[in-house]
């Protein structure tokens, strides 16, 4: 089986096979969705929930390149593909690199980078479009920039693109990396964000949110030689996707986030596709067992506290799942959740008790649950200092309230899973709570994240999981599985936990 790199490099296209290969190779690219039976499409029989990775013209993204290559090796197919020294720099020498790190960082006061971090920046170059998973505290941004001052150092590359999630997470990255150039490389950085649209002549980098970037014409992405996107598992957004792809004259390609999918699926293949393979797993257990980031400690408190009555009418609304969608079940138990007055009580006590400085994520904030929390807080805790952060809140108020955590002790920040879970990166963090049920494992490991930044005198973190368990008998409700999945996540990514149960 023969296939190509296309001229304009977005496709591998297969153009010598057996009627039994190609058959193979369109099986093993057919992919069904995670959860396609919940799919409303599926339920109403107008789609099988699969999406194919290889089109009419037995064309494949490019980023699925080493995909190809296993599906091939797995079935014994012989492959040969054309051009694949554009996706492989062959060329690359390693040692360059390294003796380029030596000297670079060799007289910086504070910055050395760590052995993992160099290694990692490896395969990235090696493979020029790729995607890694990087705990959390790893130094992600130590790496990009890395790649960054040696492309630029060795000019192996013209404009670098970096997609990041969010404002503040620019300011962030910029500021990061004058310390880590320590003067030394003259480049020209702009950053791109809601009310910074303009573009500004001869740069070296933009550092922009996928918001503000995916409204640029296509023709501003032409010089594009190296593209970046921070917090790689949202390479699912459909702006991301449109980003990427109108990078038509890159050369290298990268991703990094804390969470990937898991391998093999649609989902993780979808990021593949348009990045590449998954070449670098630093997981979160590697680092602390290494003291590269702080401990947790995770305490799984089960709340007990419907009557009877109501547990009752939930499994019987559970035993008709052919009439009540699972959807309008989790929607019911949420707003018993958030309904209940002993359950926010309880909640807000046990944050008072807390010492030192913690972070309160909530997921509600149609129903306002958050600012119950928040309220009540503020009224009742004359000892603390609260904050409260949702998608309404001005991004200079909370770069404020990220600082002034920074210091002291006796703070607290409420704030949404969806403003405060992926990309904020606050040392002075002590407690994390989950105060509302998640089951996204991206969402579930990004927000223990948040509490792995180390600190001098910080030798835990504590994540307090409060788990709502509305069972009866042997039936269980929907947020007492999502707590169970969650406590998976834990066990896989080596988290120690505990469980409590407590009756209200």
């Amino acid at each position: 089986m023969k296939a190509r790199i296309t001229p304009d490099g977005r496709f591998i296209q297969i153009h010598e096979f057996t009627d039994l290969e190609i058959e193979q190779v369109k099986f093993s690219f057919n992919k069904r969705i995670t959860n396609w039976r919940f799919h409303p499409l599926v339920k109403k029989k107008v789609w099988n929930g699969y999406i194919s990775f290889i089109d009419r013209y037995h064309r494949i993204p490019i980023g699925l390149w080493n995909e190809l290559n296993t599906v091939c090796k797995t079935y014994d197919l012989p492959i040969l593909i054309e051009g694949i020294d554009q996706v492989i720099d062959y060329e690359f020498d390693e040692d360059d690199f390294r003796k380029w790190v030596d000297d670079f960082f060799a007289d910086h006061p504070k910055i050395k980078p760590r052995d993992y971090q160099v290694d990692s920046c490896i395969p990235i170059l090696k493979y020029r479009r790729s995607i890694s998973e990087i705990a959390t505290s790893a130094g992600k941004t130590l790496i990009i920039f890395m790649i960054f001052g040696y492309l630029y150092d060795r000019k192996k590359t013209g404009k670098f693109l970096m997609v990041v999630p969010n404002t503040n997470l620019i300011i962030q990255t910029s500021e990061d990396w004058e310390e880590y150039n320590n003067g030394k490389l003259k480049y020209v950085l702009q950053m791109m964000h809601g009310g910074t649209e303009k573009t500004k002549k001869d740069v070296d980098v933009v550092i922009g949110t996928y918001q503000t970037l995916v409204k640029r014409d296509r023709e501003w992405f032409d010089d594009i030689r190296t593209i970046c996107v921070d917090e790689a598992h949202h390479t699912q957004a459909g702006s991301i996707k449109k980003i990427i792809s109108n990078c038509m004259n890159t050369q290298y390609a990268f991703g990094l986030s804390g969470t990937m999918l898991q391998n093999g699926s649609t989902e993780a293949l979808t990021i593949q596709a348009y990045l590449g393979p998954l070449v670098n797993n630093i997981s979160a257990a590697f680092l602390q067992e290494n003291n590269y980031a702080t401990k947790i400690f995770i305490k799984v408190v089960k709340l007990d506290y419907l009557d009877v009555d109501a547990r009752i009418k939930l499994e019987e609304l559970r035993s008709r799942k052919a009439e009540i969608e699972g959807s309008k079940l989790l929607e019911i138990e949420r707003r018993l959740v958030v309904e209940n007055r002993a359950r926010l009580l309880f909640v807000c006590d046990f944050v008072s008790k807390t010492t030192k400085n913690s972070l309160v994520l909530f997921h509600n904030v149609k129903d306002k649950y958050g600012r119950q929390i928040y309220d009540y807080l503020r009224e009742k805790t004359h000892d603390k200092t609260v904050f409260y952060v949702d998608g309404t809140t001005p991004i200079a108020l909370r770069d404020d309230y990220i600082n002034r955590m920074e210091e002291g002790e006796d703070k607290v920040l409420v704030a949404s899973f969806g403003c405060f879970s992926t990309g904020i990166s606050i040392n002075n963090l002590h407690n994390v709570f989950f105060v509302e049920s998640y089951k996204s494992e991206k969402i579930v490991r990004q927000s223990i994240g948040r509490g792995m930044r180390l600190m001098a005198g910080k030798d835990r973190t504590n994540i307090i999981d409060f788990v709502d368990d509305f069972s009866i008998g042997r039936s269980k409700n929907y947020l007492l599985k999502h707590g169970e999945e969650r406590m998976k996540i834990y066990q896989e990514q080596g988290f120690p936990f505990k469980e409590y149960q407590v009756r209200l």
